[in-house]
């Protein structure tokens, strides 16, 4: 005598669609605040960086902060204001430079604390990035290659800025 289980009927469940779309270029602080719950809103600036001004030294750090237009005093420097809302730094070398880069500046925050216009600020000097120093807290050097830019909003691209480095 054979025992033959019952078949088992599968209960189907809808699958949840969890919304996060990854492309290929997004950046990991992206997919976290993709993917964490409670992180709010989230958008990015997408920041091309070039500079044909000759560098002294192989290694550079890259500095990239971003601000509301409307937290900058008359003066347009970021100095006045508070802190960025987003920032980045990494090392960086001449060629790259030269090239340019393409990167992206995320920021996180509440239901309306976004700001829709951004005016990104970009710094290169010469050393390694300080990764124990946040780059929201750091200010050129003299001697520095700075450079600015108001975002622009693109249909495909989202928002954008191009910022050419360079003599202060």
């Amino acid at each position: 005598m054979s025992t033959r289980a019952a078949p088992q009927t599968r209960i189907h469940r809808p699958r949840r669609n969890s919304g996060v779309v990854v492309r290929a270029g997004d950046s990991w602080l992206g997919l976290v605040a993709a993917t964490t719950k409670g992180v709010g809103e989230r958008g990015r600036v997408r920041v091309k960086i070039r500079s044909v001004a000759p560098m002294q030294g192989d290694v550079f750090r890259l500095v990239v902060q971003s601000y509301a237009a409307s937290s900058l005093g008359p003066s347009r420097l970021p100095m006045d204001s508070g802190p960025p809302v987003a920032s980045l730094q990494r090392a960086v070398s001449e060629e790259e430079l030269r090239v340019g880069l393409d990167l992206d500046v995320m920021h996180v925050g509440r239901m309306g604390d976004l700001p829709s216009d951004l005016v990104v600020f970009a710094w290169v000097e010469p050393g390694h990035p300080d990764f124990e120093y946040d780059a929201a807290l750091a200010r050129p050097s003299i001697g520095a290659l700075r450079g600015s830019a108001l975002s622009r909003r693109d249909l495909v691209r989202g928002l954008t800025a191009e910022l050419s480095l360079t003599a202060a």
